[in-house]
């Protein structure tokens, strides 16, 4: 397990274990609210978050709900290959 930053949350770690290995998912923000039973606005809040710190990756396809996988650098963390201070 990781160390979080000072501007993570505890719903942050859950939503980048959901979508994180060894599983790997793309999921909206409606399907990771569900997973995580964070509510759907407090999640969209965080993914944009996470998204603005290159953790989380969004596929927004038009006409489509977005989804939201996470990225190399979200995996880096998860793994522990990527220094919570480097995100800072």
């Amino acid at each position: 397990m990781y160390r979080r930053v000072d501007w993570m949350k505890a719903a942050d770690q859950a939503i980048l274990q959901l979508l994180g290995p060894p599983k790997s998912l793309e999921l909206t923000p409606s399907n990771i609210a569900r997973n995580t039973g964070l509510s759907r606005g407090y999640t969209s809040s965080r993914l944009s978050v996470l998204v603005d710190q290159g953790l989380v990756e969004v596929d927004e396809e038009e006409g489509s709900h977005p989804f939201y996988s996470v990225s190399d650098l979200g995996k880096g963390v998860l793994d522990g290959e990527i220094s919570p201070q480097d995100l800072m």
